[in-house]
């Protein structure tokens, strides 16, 4: 069986840790038990890509913080996906991903984003049960990602970990991204 390693990157507290249990054991968190990552955690999750091949996909959940980065450097090697993570109650996050993530991910991960890898990897707005039905957030966050898209090649999804809506629709696009990378 083929191991597809992805890293999930983003600020602390933008709900990584929550959303890969949410993808890979189907239940949120308890808030009261959940803690700062500190350093990165691993998940791991089987699935089925669209062509029928299984794979075993590794997510290695680095901690927002960074104090603590440059230990993990060289945990990004190796990936071939990814996924980068902002809060959509807190386009600041959104701003960390194109000022730090993504050139952490490119020095150290030898990926060029620029040239098509950003191909490997999806943009995802989390939290997006914290926004208003009848205001213009969601507006607002889809012509942030738009920016982001053109300018990284990246695709996106709106999903929230605590409710679980959109995980489905991230779950379809990350198997069409493992699929080209394969």
């Amino acid at each position: 069986m083929t191991i597809i390693k992805a890293v999930v990157l983003g600020d602390s507290e933008v709900g990584k840790t929550s959303f890969t249990k949410r993808w890979t054991q189907g239940t949120f968190p308890n808030p009261e038990m959940l803690k700062t990552t500190v350093g990165a955690s691993f998940d791991t999750l089987k699935t089925t890509l669209l062509n029928g091949t299984t794979v075993t996909l590794s997510l290695w959940d680095f901690g927002g913080q960074r104090r603590f980065i440059e230990a993990l450097k060289g945990m990004i090697v190796g990936a071939k996906v990814g996924l980068f993570f902002f809060d959509v109650s807190h386009l600041a996050s959104l701003d960390s991903l194109y000022n730090y993530w993504v050139p952490l991910a490119q020095e150290n991960g030898n990926f060029d984003f620029m040239g098509g890898d950003g191909a490997r990897f999806l943009l995802v707005g989390n939290k997006i049960d914290l926004l208003c039905d009848d205001c213009n957030s969601f507006d607002k966050v889809k012509d942030e990602m738009e920016v982001f898209t053109k300018r990284f090649g990246i695709d996106t999804t709106l999903v929230s970990a605590k409710t679980g809506v959109g995980i489905e629709q991230l779950d379809f696009k990350f198997r069409q991204i493992i699929e080209k990378v394969l």
